[in-house]
């Protein structure tokens, strides 16, 4: 799914750490779902996706429940769905705003740009193809929204953060980094596997991947990369 800082394509090196201990008896979870491009590849038997961003929820859980979102999708179509989103069906509403976007950023501005060749993009019907790929990890899964802080997540689940990176702008609000590194402690000390992203973590977490990205929204030019980390924590003994 098209999704400001998604993790789609790191999915082939995450899913493999991220599963290495999995129990395939409890739940693996993301409290951050938002495009679901690491959670429709990880095979669990139980999944549980969470995010404060509805329409990007609604998106995935209707992917799981047969939706099927159009292959055109004109500019003043998005621009009246942008008007009133409540009067539409929530899954469409999330494929207009986060697939038919520029770069996956919410309602960013209506997504246009040429092919190889100078032809025209049709950027929803690229989406359709992606989405459809994406499919099959979605169903039967579980899903909600609201915030992480909310969610009562039991003993022994795998648990994977992509929260809001800290000192980082393009993200609605505020998030309190401090709050959730606290959160990620106690879900350690009742026993889950807890694998956060981020570009540094608090002493006593370890880094088990890291891969340097270009960072900025606009076309790569070089001025503006980061280390993507994976971080995890073992239970004290």
């Amino acid at each position: 799914m098209r999704y400001m800082g998604s993790k789609g394509r790191h999915t082939k090196h995450l899913v493999p750490i991220i599963m290495e201990h999995h129990d395939q008896t409890k739940p693996y979870v993301e409290p951050f779902l938002g495009g679901g491009n690491i959670f429709s590849e990880v095979p669990a038997k139980i999944k549980w996706g969470n995010d404060t961003a509805e329409f990007a929820v609604a998106l995935l859980k209707g992917l799981s429940e047969g939706y099927q979102p159009p292959e055109i999708v004109s500019e003043d179509y998005y621009h009246q769905v942008k008007e009133d989103p409540y009067g539409y069906d929530p899954a469409e509403v999330g494929f207009l705003a986060y697939c038919c976007s520029y770069a996956g950023k919410f309602w960013g501005g209506y997504a246009r740009g040429k092919d190889a060749k100078g032809n025209p993009r049709n950027f929803a019907s690229e989406q359709v193809r992606n989405l459809e790929k994406q499919r099959k990890g979605l169903i039967g899964s579980k899903f909600t929204v609201g915030s992480y802080l909310d969610m009562d997540i039991i003993s022994g689940s795998t648990v994977y953060c992509d929260p809001p990176y800290a000192n980082t702008t393009g993200y609605k609000g505020t998030f309190n980094h401090t709050e959730f590194w606290d959160w990620c402690e106690e879900l350690v000390k009742k026993g889950c596997k807890v694998f956060v992203s981020e570009y540094a973590a608090p002493s006593g977490w370890e880094c088990v991947w890291e891969k340097q990205v270009t960072n900025s929204l606009t076309k790569n030019t070089g001025s503006k990369t980061g280390t993507e980390k994976l971080f995890t924590k073992e239970k004290a003994k």
